[in-house]
């Protein structure tokens, strides 16, 4: 025999399991097909690459130092398959079809895709129904996208849809400079126990029963007053004190607004991205979600507000 991939990634597994029954479970194999082939593996390389126990397995040095060289040339495998085919798809033609919710995260997705596939056509829709975006993405209509989660109502994406969470971000409160907290700063839910809200219309990501349930939680219910999808009417319905309004820590201008922070950071959404799975753009997830964290830092450096949350320890509440 000589080695092949699948030897590489089966040595990999069982490192990683600690077990030959985990590692067989992962690989969606018979322990004993695990057994076999590691035992052949073994006998070509010329000594145990693990030492078994009834606790589990544990790699001899020789093993480790295999283990090693082994997720290393996976690393470098992988990356050739993923340049390969996405080669394959810009020599064809193809765009890259983007989808998501209107927020930052979707453009920093979009300008992410061009920076990293030059010479490819990126084209995009936004769109706010959870169940849309993943009809597309399941359809083929889409390739990736930018979705929300709230506590409580998870996404449940359809078979051939994979998704991974980009972030966590806080809601901020919306006051009118002119307001009797503005100059708060931060508050405790409860001191909006009587205030008119401005909210979105409801739709399928449950985002008004998710904040509804949490109000209630501080002891009220939210007193609605004014409903609208439009961040513009929103902010111009709070600068004139008819309300007060949800605002996201980056976004667009807020004019006659004062922002606060809501202590404990009760309201929140995730913020997930969402691929098919048999779109080349599967194997560049990982980098993709690295370019859109580190183009999110850059935003929040840039607001002074958010900055300050930041760096109270929102950080680590905020990244996965």
């Amino acid at each position: 025999m000589r080695l092949e991939i699948r030897h590489l990634e089966l040595v990999v597994e069982v490192a990683a399991a600690g077990s030959l029954r985990r590692a067989a479970a992962r690989l969606h194999l018979s322990q004993p097909a695990v057994t076999t082939q590691l035992k052949r593996i073994e006998q070509f390389v010329g000594g145990a690459l693990f030492v078994r126990s009834a606790d589990g397995v544990v790699p001899t040095h020789t093993g480790a130092e295999l283990v090693r060289d082994a997720r290393n040339l996976l690393r470098q495998f992988g990356a050739l398959q993923r340049t390969a085919r996405v080669n394959a798809q810009a020599e064809a033609g193809a765009p890259v079809k983007v989808g998501g919710i209107p927020a930052q995260q979707f453009s920093l997705l979009v300008n992410a895709l061009t920076a990293m596939l030059p010479g490819r056509e990126v084209t995009s829709r936004t769109i706010r129904e959870t169940g849309t975006l993943t009809a597309l993405l399941r359809s083929g209509e889409l390739d990736v996208a930018v979705l929300r989660e709230f506590p409580g109502f998870p996404l449940r994406p359809p078979e051939g849809v994979a998704h991974r969470l980009l972030l966590r971000e806080p809601f901020f409160i919306g006051v009118s400079q002119r307001h009797r907290l503005a100059e708060r700063g931060e508050i405790e839910l409860a001191d909006l126990a009587e205030e008119k809200w401005v909210m979105p219309d409801p739709d399928d990501s449950g985002m008004n029963e998710y904040f509804a349930r949490v109000c209630a939680a501080a002891g009220f219910d939210q007193h609605i007053a004014h409903l609208t999808t439009e961040a513009h009417v929103a902010f111009a319905l709070t600068a004139e004190n008819r309300g007060i309004c949800l605002l996201y820590p980056v976004g667009t201008a807020r004019d006659g607004l004062a922002t606060l922070s809501l202590t404990g950071t009760p309201l929140h959404r995730n913020v997930v991205l969402a691929w098919r799975t048999d779109s080349p753009l599967a194997a560049l997830v990982d980098e993709v979600c690295a370019k859109v964290e580190d183009d999110y830092l850059a935003l929040v450096e840039s607001s002074r507000f958010y900055l300050k949350w930041w760096h109270d320890g929102g950080s680590a509440f905020a990244l996965p």
